[in-house]
């Protein structure tokens, strides 16, 4: 259960953990931290965000100094998910990102143990914000997630391209000759041979 302060930042009540983002409920603020080099170890910088769907306000908590920056949401590349070994083996880290071209804006929206939970949140992010839909591979390269679609290199040639045009048989079919029943060969009241052990 989450109670709003005078300054309408979303703070927590219970120690059930953090409230999950509603992308359908913009604006939306929170606090996360920043998905640069480091986020891992602990040394991300820890943020205030007010997301809309047209502007990104990010206030720094970190350091003795806060700094604040207005960036407009098409500024951004897309909605990012990454997936990480875990710190424990056998574990991985989903984290989905509202990505940047510079690595110091890219906001970390949810991370979780659990990648089956983003199967959700991940498409309606990128509905929300009107952004594409991207995938970071284990060497940190982003591409967008129409990049993993298997489609063909180019149109199929047709089949049976003359049966198309003709309305005839295929020639293999003409070519084959209809059996004779008065040549056929018939065993009558004989004993069939079988193999036995």
């Amino acid at each position: 259960m989450g109670r709003q302060t005078a300054t309408d930042w979303n703070l927590e009540t219970d120690s059930a953990g953090p409230v999950a983002l509603d992308p359908g409920q913009l604006p939306v603020r929170f606090e996360t931290h920043l998905a640069c080099e480091g986020a891992r170890a602990g040394r991300a910088t820890r943020c205030r965000v007010l997301l809309s769907a047209h502007e990104v306000h990010i206030q720094s908590l970190g350091g003795p100094q806060t700094a604040a920056l207005v960036a407009p949401t098409s500024a951004y590349a897309g909605v990012m998910v990454q997936i990480e070994p875990g710190l424990q083996p056998g574990t991985v880290m989903a984290r989905l990102i509202l990505k940047h071209h510079d690595a110091a804006l890219s906001l970390v929206l949810v991370e979780t143990d659990q990648p089956e939970g983003l199967a959700q949140s991940w498409p309606a992010w990128a509905r929300a914000l009107d952004l594409p839909m991207l995938v970071c591979d284990q060497g940190g390269t982003t591409k967008p997630i129409e990049a993993y679609r298997a489609e063909p290199k180019a149109v199929p040639a047709p089949r049976r391209k003359l049966a198309l045009l003709t309305g005839r048989r295929p020639r293999f079919l003409v070519r084959r000759r209809v059996g004779n029943p008065d040549g056929m060969v018939i065993h009558r009241d004989e004993a069939e041979l079988t193999a036995r052990s």
